[in-house]
């Protein structure tokens, strides 16, 4: 059983939770265990520029903070424990990060968004259940 589970997805794909976050909260019920949902926020204009225009990250994070928020309620009821958190920078390494520090022995996550319509594992999935010390779950959808 599972005593910490780290869902990683992106708020502005809904894909990438629909299917992961129930079926977290399914794995953490029989043990109690608790949901971390996170999502990452990358900060393209500063990565292509090399500058850090620190008051439009924090724009970004706060947005991505509502939005969380907002997705996270929907799901409060569920008799699981959820906790919430943004970060920002590189979403393979920042989820890593996150496992790790919170001390999570899974996480489930999306394999990529359906509208890549491919048959490959996403990078960002790939790069996680690659060098992830703890279980992975990644959720393929068909269709």
């Amino acid at each position: 059983m599972f005593k910490s589970i780290l869902v990683p997805i992106d708020v502005a794909h809904r894909s990438s939770w629909q299917h992961a976050l129930p079926q977290a909260i399914e794995l953490a019920r029989p043990s109690a265990a608790e949901v971390t949902v996170m999502t990452v926020v990358r900060d393209v204009q500063s990565i292509l520029s090399g500058v850090r225009m620190g008051f439009q990250l924090d724009h970004l994070i706060a947005d991505a903070e509502k939005a969380l928020a907002l997705i996270v309620a929907d799901y409060q009821d569920q008799g699981v424990v959820l906790h919430r958190r943004v970060l920002a920078g590189s979403i393979g390494h920042e989820v890593l990060r996150v496992a790790s520090e919170a001390g999570c022995d899974l996480i489930v996550m999306e394999s990529h968004r359906p509208e890549m319509r491919d048959y490959l594992i996403g990078p960002n999935a790939a790069h996680v259940a690659t060098h992830a010390s703890m279980s992975v779950l990644v959720l393929r959808r068909s269709g």
